[in-house]
């Protein structure tokens, strides 16, 4: 797709390389694949003394070692062009489906982890790059636009993996696996459209020699990969728990877990095409709270009102502040980051909100009796800890709220590049170059 000069020297580019940009995102839900079907696994490797525990790692283990996958990506930046980084991350996830080769024997389900190690690089490397394509390649309005589609397109993505990995499973485990290859063309569409972006890696001088690349990364970033990092804690007891929760309390079975969490998914896509399409500039820099805010209450109904209907409603307030808030965050770090370091930024980001969420099980267990709610039980008298989760999440979303409200005020008072969608003062040679993009870009 042939791309056109807008004055100010920057790239205009055309509807394939929007998509393709949009379509890095639908690459780390590829493992969305084998959420179905572990209960098949464990069926499979049930008479060789693989527990549960085990069987649950096969999702664990990549979310922890996404971690390093995203720290890696700011590193091999400095050495390799970002493209090229891109089809690594998107090889090594398609080893993933290896797993479907190996035995059933103890010795194979050491394999079959150790392909969900490399999967879990593929997928921490993803994350950022998602993000940084877009910020690299776009300005402006469209920018902002796409960073919100981008929400959206991942968590349909993902329910689509998930629901035709659900079909696979029923025939057996390893097709499961075997699906995730299912993501090739899409994976060719982004070789074939993807343009590569014209910025220096982060850490490079003017004259460009290569410094340090963490000094791109400003006081401001830092604050900002930190408060997303401890939200994630209890942001990501929702997935956790639903589960949990619904059969602890004895609302129903597997299929009514399935269709509720698919209103979260639901909720957190029309959430992020709705940020993206007319809220996002309309909330008055309060994007970050509102966006807590209705998380929070969402936990709230979980927790205090147990009812399938309440449990819906729940639910979509909690997914639709969640499809706000993932990208108001991802806009507001790429705005305080200078464009060479925004790569570094979103793996610090991705790294941080990873670590945060592994240890979100064992510190919300910790919290629970700390502030008196462990052991709550719902209607039916059933003991329930997913729902003493909830409501630590619930209430640390109080104190969350007011403490990024706080920020955001003293950021409309003294410094408005804190937080939360305010626009860091620029000089007046470079708003007029910004108002330029958005009205050529829009």
């Amino acid at each position: 797709m042939a791309t056109t000069k807008t004055q100010d020297g920057g790239q205009k580019y055309g509807v394939t390389v929007q998509v393709a940009a949009l379509l890095v995102i639908t690459m780390q839900y590829v493992q969305s694949f084998v959420t179905p079907g572990l209960a098949t696994v464990r069926a499979a490797y049930a008479g060789l003394g693989i527990d549960t525990v085990m069987i649950q790692q096969i999702q664990g283990i990549p979310s922890l070692m996404a971690i390093f996958g995203a720290i890696l990506v700011g590193i091999l930046e400095r050495y390799m062009k970002k493209k090229h980084i891109l089809i690594l991350a998107m090889v090594l996830m398609f080893m993933g489906s290896l797993a479907a080769f190996v035995p059933e024997t103890v010795e194979g389900f050491w394999l079959l982890l150790a392909t969900r190690v490399v999967l879990g690089l593929g997928r921490g490397m993803i994350f950022p790059m998602a993000s940084s394509f877009i910020a690299d390649l776009f300005t402006g309005k469209k920018r902002d636009q796409l960073m919100s589609f981008k929400t959206a397109v991942g968590g349909i993505s993902g329910s689509i993996f998930q629901i035709i990995g659900g079909m696979l499973a029923v025939l057996s485990w390893r097709y499961a696996f075997i699906g995730m290859l299912m993501a090739v063309p899409i994976a060719l569409m982004i070789i074939a459209w993807l343009k590569e972006p014209e910025v220096k890696p982060a850490g490079t001088t003017a004259d460009g020699k290569k410094g340090n690349p963490l000094k791109s990364i400003t006081a401001i970033s830092w604050l900002i990969i930190i408060v997303a990092g401890i939200w994630n804690i209890f942001q990501f007891s929702y997935m956790t728990s639903i589960s949990l929760a619904i059969a602890g309390v004895g609302l129903g079975d597997t299929g009514v877990t399935g269709w509720i969490s698919s209103l979260q998914t639901a909720s957190c896509a029309v959430g992020a095409l709705c940020y993206g399409a007319f809220l996002k500039g309309r909330l008055g820099g309060f994007d970050l709270p509102i966006a807590i805010a209705l998380e929070g209450i969402g936990f709230f109904i979980l927790t205090h009102v147990i009812t399938v209907p309440a449990y819906a409603v729940g639910t979509i307030l909690y997914g639709f502040g969640f499809g706000l808030l993932n990208p108001a965050l991802i806009l507001q770090l790429v705005k305080v980051l200078p464009r060479e370091g925004a790569t570094l930024g979103l793996s610090l980001l991705a790294g941080s909100q990873n670590l945060f969420q592994f240890f979100s099980a064992p510190v919300l267990a910790f919290l629970a009796p700390v502030l008196g709610v462990a052991g709550i039980k719902g209607a039916t008298g059933i003991e329930s800890s997913a729902l003493a989760n909830w409501n630590v999440a619930w209430m640390l979303a109080v104190v969350y709220f007011i403490f990024v409200l706080v920020l955001i005020l003293i950021g409309k008072a003294k410094a408005p590049q804190l937080i939360a969608g305010i626009k860091t003062p620029a000089p007046a040679a470079a708003e007029k170059m910004e108002a330029h993009e958005d009205d050529d870009q829009s």
